[in-house]
């Protein structure tokens, strides 16, 4: 059901309305008056007036049916006022009350599951519970008792979408000492019904609302909010996020090496890069954005030009852009000679920018500087180092510099003494810190450059055969010879079942080889004695056979379908690449450096499926260890892109699974060099039971 009746409301009731201007049933009363919204009806039977207004004893008083009620009153007693509310047909509520699932124990959980019930069975829109409520700048409505949010304060084009009341009235403030403004203030709560990606989706919708912050506790439903993402970054809306909890909490892994390296935090940094949003390292860095956006035609990277009265400045800024994935190129030869003709020689000309005192001596130098700066096409934008005196000094040709330049001017004032209304109105950005400087410009290039960027989209080109009723997991060549249909190219072994054919198989494969028992329930057979490497001639393969079923025997519930025999391969650089499903937002990819670099080092790096094979190469070079495949130290280069071609056939292979499976891994994918290819050597391939049993229960 549509959110207008819940933010856009006609009508408003108020249960619990009060005369104290200070309770949270008299601040939204108070709120709602001031800014002169004119169907506002208070409930309250001890009162026949509140705050001017007509009161009256019950909800069923009113004399029309409200479009939304707040109900300012305890949890006990919420539930069945929204029973009455529904009863005549309203169709949004806001609960205030906190004692809910936040309190984390039973009866607070309970009282929730039944609100959440009752939401899914009337279609009524229930906002919070535990929620501060919201403010709509654009149409003057305030349904909130958070006394940050006032009548008066101007309207602008920036929502504010937070999980936190205090956090949201805290970036609301930050916010507002920048001269951002804003269309709507939104604090979800509990989310009992409403949750982060509803509001999300009409925001992206919203004609009032261009921008969107947001600080994100715990997403509860990753695909809406995705699908919302979507939407922002196909209308060019900004995304600013920032989340809380980005530290890994860690996860235990049965059967997988891929599990251990895909916690919560990896999933949302994936699924943020997937969606385009922009990333605020910092919560200040909301209202950093939120600024930036005003100034976003003139922004089409973080490629800076640095122009500083002081040498130090420069390197800082120079190095704060580089840390945070910003650049700052050196500008062009004619470029530096024309700036010579003005700057000493031991003023720094190539970028950062050494201004020194010939900023004063000329009234027309710190004009040319900027144009002559901002000319390459290789910069985005130019950052200005001028405090106090320096920049009152230099207003007049800083104006008419931006008056006539498409590409946007920071200017950065250390002693806080510039007008950011003068500048604004010039088209001049403005800050007073050389970090947050730095993370604003970096991250918000980083968007502006991703907005433009095509999605990934796959259709699997084949299919898996029949899943095993029942099992795990597949057995190690099951799994190989089921992805070797979506192309990725697979070691061939030969399975025995004896050590009469395990000594056949030998002489007819070649050596060395490698030797592997074949079960569905041993899903890392080093751990336990059950892969033999260099088998160098038949008796040892027939060795090898009998001492890993030996071994398996002795293994409670494990299997032994047989052993394999393939070729041992040498000369390549080992990788893992998996597949987990994240619960909040699904299929995730994740490709690391095999060895030291995966298991101790967590070189590792993440994707949201689907993911192509340029998106793959991408995920390679992004390692840290990615030097080992690009022909570290004389050795030579590996087929990088071939090794990217597998890991997409990899998430195609998934995609097409679906529900049916739970993880899939390849561990290692041996990168041969360049030319020669790469090749899966083992797989690991676990079902997901639950889905099987749940089709089972349902029939």
């Amino acid at each position: 059901m549509s959110l207008i009746p819940l933010l856009k409301p006609r009508s408003i009731a108020i249960i619990g309305a009060s005369t104290n201007m200070k309770r949270v049933g008299g601040i939204p009363m108070e709120l709602l008056v001031r800014a002169g919204f004119e169907k506002l009806y208070p409930v309250n039977p001890k009162n026949t007036e509140v705050q001017g207004r007509t009161a009256y004893p019950d909800i069923e008083s009113v004399p029309e049916p409200v479009d939304l009620v707040l109900l300012a009153i305890g949890a006990e007693d919420v539930l069945a006022y929204l029973e009455r509310c529904h009863a005549i047909g309203i169709k949004a509520a806001i609960v205030f009350a906190a004692g809910y699932a936040e309190t984390n124990e039973a009866e607070g959980v309970k009282r929730q599951e039944e609100l959440r019930a009752f939401a899914w069975r009337t279609g009524m829109r229930v906002a919070g519970p535990n929620c501060m409520g919201n403010a709509n700048f654009s149409d003057g409505i305030f349904t909130t008792f958070g006394t940050s949010f006032q009548p008066g304060d101007p309207a602008g084009r920036t929502a504010l979408l937070t999980q936190s009341g205090n956090m949201c009235a805290t970036v609301y403030r930050m916010a507002r000492r920048s001269g951002v403004a804003f269309s709507h203030v939104i604090n979800t709560g509990n989310e009992a019904d409403v949750d982060f990606a509803d509001y999300l989706t009409f925001l992206a919708e919203d004609p009032d609302t261009d921008a969107a912050l947001c600080y994100i506790e715990e997403l509860r439903e990753g695909e809406a909010f995705l699908k919302a993402a979507a939407a922002f970054r196909a209308t060019g809306k900004l995304l600013a996020v920032y989340k809380v909890g980005a530290s890994e909490k860690g996860a235990e892994a049965a059967r997988s090496h891929t599990a251990a390296l895909a916690g919560d935090s990896a999933a949302y940094d994936a699924a943020f890069a997937a969606s385009g949003v922009a990333r605020a390292a910092e919560l200040a860095g909301l209202a950093d954005l939120a600024y930036l956006h005003c100034f976003g035609a003139k922004i089409a990277g973080s490629a800076c030009a640095i122009l500083s009265v002081s040498g130090a400045a420069g390197a800082i800024l120079a190095d704060a852009l580089s840390l945070n994935g910003g650049g700052v190129p050196t500008l062009p030869e004619a470029v530096q000679a024309s700036l010579r003709a003005s700057i000493p020689a031991f003023g720094m000309v190539a970028n950062p920018v050494d201004l020194t005192g010939n900023l004063v001596n000329s009234n027309d130098f710190l004009f040319e500087a900027v144009n002559l700066t901002l000319s390459p096409s290789d910069i985005d934008v130019l950052i200005v180092y001028l405090p106090g005196y320096f920049l009152e000094s230099a207003m007049d040709q800083l104006e008419r510099a931006a008056a006539r330049l498409n590409k946007l001017v920071i200017v950065i004032d250390t002693f806080a003494l510039g007008s950011r209304e003068r500048l604004a109105a010039a088209g001049i950005a403005y800050f007073d810190d050389f970090d947050r400087a730095a993370r604003a410009i970096c991250a918000y290039g980083a968007w502006k450059q991703e907005s433009s960027a095509t999605p990934s989209r796959i259709t699997p080109q084949a299919n898996w055969p029949a899943f095993p009723s029942g099992e795990p997991a597949l057995s190690e060549t099951a799994a190989k010879q089921a992805l070797a249909a979506f192309g990725v190219p697979v070691v061939h072994d030969a399975l025995v079942r004896n050590a009469a054919d395990a000594r056949i198989a030998a002489e007819r494969i070649g050596y060395p080889l490698v030797a592997k028992l074949v079960s569905p329930d041993v899903a890392h057979k080093t751990e336990h004695g059950l892969i033999r490497l260099g088998v160098k001639n038949a008796e040892a393969a027939a060795e090898a056979f009998e001492t890993m079923t030996a071994k398996a025997r002795s293994m409670p519930g494990v299997r032994i379908e047989g052993v394999t025999l393939e070729p041992m391969l040498s000369g390549g650089v080992e990788i893992l690449a998996g597949v987990t499903r994240d619960p909040v937002f699904g299929w995730m990819l994740t490709v690391g450096l095999g060895g030291v670099w995966t298991e101790l080092m967590k070189d590792v790096s993440h994707k949201l499926l689907p993911v192509d094979a340029a998106g793959a190469e991408a995920m390679l070079r992004g390692l840290k260890g990615f030097k080992l495949l690009d022909g570290y130290r004389g050795a030579p280069k590996a087929d990088v892109a071939a090794a990217a071609r597998a890991i997409a056939a990899l998430g195609e292979a998934v995609l097409a699974g679906g529900n049916k499976l739970r993880e899939v891994e390849i561990n290692p994918l041996l990168v041969m060099p360049e030319g020669r290819g790469a090749v899966a050597v083992d797989a690991l391939v676990l079902l997901n039971t639950l889905i099987e049993k749940r089709t089972e229960e349902a029939a």
